[in-house]
């Protein structure tokens, strides 16, 4: 809802358009701010709210000054910010997401291995139990040779009392 004239005052810095819109801000004197087109080297073709007083044959105005693209500026600004916000975001989700893959496949790798070190603890208690086993077999064993060999010392002098007599009666009978 443009309406209005076009007045167009030049100086150096700027180029004077005056629109009535419903959302012109107002100046701190009052009146409603005109927009304005810049013509500085440092802010060329850009738009700004000023004091529709300024220029206008000598009236007194106030120091007012807005930048029209501030707001869309600062919009875009935060638009741009929220869309890097977002991408570091995605990229963190995305790490995040890998972490768990690998802490998941670390933990199955884990649980591989413990698996494996069951099967083996079970595999050595079988093999302490067959070595038990034959430790007791070895014990018994043992016994029954320390048996024999104390009835094998036991009969030793029986045996040589034995051959003893033998050669005694041999050399008796022989003589006669």
């Amino acid at each position: 809802m443009l309406s209005g004239e076009k007045v167009s005052s030049e100086d150096s810095s700027s180029l004077l358009v005056t629109h009535t819109l419903r959302n012109n801000p107002m100046c701190t004197c009052g009146s409603p701010a005109s927009l304005r087109t810049s013509n500085t080297p440092r802010n060329p073709g850009r738009s700004f709210f000023g004091c529709s007083k300024y220029n206008s044959q000598g009236l007194p105005h106030c120091n007012y000054f807005k930048w029209a693209d501030s707001d869309s500026c600062h919009e875009k600004e935060k638009e741009i910010e929220m869309l890097r916000k977002e991408e570091k975001l995605q990229k963190t989700q995305l790490e995040v997401q890998q972490h768990i893959k690998e802490v998941r496949r670390r933990e199955e790798e884990v649980q591989r291995r413990e698996e494996e070190v069951r099967r083996r603890e079970e595999e050595v208690r079988s093999w302490m139990e067959e070595i038990q086993n034959w430790m007791e077999e070895i014990r018994k064993r043992e016994g029954e040779l320390f048996k024999r060999d104390l009835g094998v010392q036991r009969q030793c002098p029986s045996v040589w009392l034995y051959c003893i007599i033998c050669i005694l009666l041999y050399l008796y009978f022989s003589r006669s």
